[in-house]
Order: C-alpha cells, then sequence, then structure tokens
C-alpha cells in the first residue's frame, strides 16, 4: 500500500495535484490522505505506522512551514519520501541547505504535472527495488506481483490482457503493457513490440534463428533485430 499525504491551503492546488496522483497511481494500490496545514491531525500521520508514505508538501501553508514539517517528519523517520511544492524557485537553495532528505522541488507553476509524475515515477522505482512484491489494482481486484521472479511480459492480441510468465505460472491481467509496465518499474530487456524480458533468467538471444531461452529450457520467438540492436553488441 503506497501512503500519499498532501498538505496545501490552496484549495484549487490540493485538487490539482489530487488528480495528478489519482491518475499516477490509478492501478496501484494506494491511500491519499490530504490536508490544508499542518496540524495535530498532520502529525497523527506522521507518527503513525503507515507503509510507503509520499510527502508532497507546500512550502507556506497558513503561515507555517512545510521545511519545519520535513523536519518533523525526519526527526520520526528517513525513510518516507518528501516532495517540495511552491511557486517560488528561489527556495531550493534554502532547502538544499537543511538536513531534511527532500526526494525533489517542484514549481507549481512550471510544467507541474510532468515533473510531478517524473518524481513519483522514480520513488516507485526505489519503492519496489526494496520491495519484492508490487500490489497493483485492476477494477475490484489486487494483484501481488514478485517483480523478481518475472521472466518475462507479454500480451494477447485478442483479449488485449497482458500476460506475466513466471517458472511455472502465468498471470494475465486486463491491463495494457504499458500502463503494467510503468506501474512495476522494473528493469526489463524490449526484445519485441510485444515482449519484454528478463535478463538473469536468459540463457540465449538467438537473432538469427527467432528465439530466446530461458534458465527453465522455455523458447520464445518473440525477438527483433529492431529492439536487439541496444541489447548484443
Amino acid at each position: 500500500m503506497i501512503n500519499i499525504i498532501i498538505c496545501d491551503d490552496n484549495k484549487k492546488d490540493l485538487t490539482r495535484i489530487s488528480k495528478i496522483v489519482k491518475s499516477f497511481f490509478n492501478n496501484i494500490e494506494y491511500k491519499l490522505h490530504l490536508f490544508n496545514d499542518y496540524d495535530d491531525n498532520f502529525n497523527f500521520i506522521v507518527n503513525s505506522n503507515l507503509e510507503n508514505k509520499i510527502y508532497i508538501l507546500d512550502i507556506e501553508v497558513n503561515e507555517r512551514s512545510g521545511i519545519d514539517a520535513a523536519r518533523y517528519i525526519r526527526n520520526k523517520d528517513y525513510k518516507s519520501y518528501i516532495i517540495f511544492l511552491s511557486g517560488h524557485d528561489d527556495l531550493t537553495r534554502i532547502i538544499s541547505k537543511k538536513n531534511i532528505m527532500c526526494f525533489n522541488f517542484i514549481n507549481k507553476f512550471d510544467d507541474t504535472e510532468y515533473n510531478l509524475n517524473d518524481t513519483l515515477n522514480r520513488i516507485m522505482l526505489n519503492i519496489n527495488n526494496n520491495n519484492e512484491i508490487v500490489k497493483i489494482k485492476v477494477n475490484n481486484t489486487i494483484y501481488n506481483i514478485n517483480t523478481n521472479k518475472i521472466y518475462y511480459i507479454t500480451k494477447e492480441t485478442i483479449s488485449r490482457k497482458t500476460l506475466i510468465y513466471y517458472d511455472n505460472l502465468v498471470l494475465s491481467i486486463k491491463i495494457s503493457m504499458r500502463d503494467l509496465l510503468n506501474k512495476l518499474n522494473i528493469d526489463l530487456v524490449q526484445t519485441h513490440k510485444a515482449c519484454f524480458v528478463n535478463d538473469k533468467y536468459v540463457i540465449e538471444y538467438n537473432v538469427k534463428d527467432k528465439y530466446i531461452l530461458f534458465d527453465n529450457n522455455t523458447k520464445i520467438d518473440l525477438i527483433s533485430k529492431k529492439y536487439m540492436k541496444d541489447v548484443i553488441c
């Protein structure tokens, strides 16, 4: 479960940032915690044992300092991710001098959606690298995906479902392959327009005879010279 804590005293900004976050975590199990002040309710979340916390903090909230709020967070834990929001770029240097381990600073008025999505992508990559199990929610179903044991990912042409292949299991999920890969955020090799493989399980890439051989003797033909140029030197 990803816990996103957003604090901003501007209702429009709070709504806008919330929409970006909801869109990003569309297929991942998450919970949104919204605040308009660094008050006791906010501190209650800080003091809680919720897992995978991502804070998105406005630097100036009702004459209170987001930097002070971040310092309070760091007194409690060093694992949470902190993203600062502000319309003042000059605050970046001030933040960098504070020992609060800010993951990123985002300007509210400069390509906010792109920068926030990019930052969340990098955070999820860190989280997924530390946690082999990624929870993905599709409609009313939650899938626990062990990213470390994935052999390859491809898609069905007719049903448009994405298939995750393990050593002795195939998981079929009704989600586009692009969306799934974005949510998993793991390092896979693209060998075909419809295939991504886990290189550590591959014994042989044979472009001439058009097959990939895995360490469990599974052989697939989803390989193309177009995508293998950067893999095979």
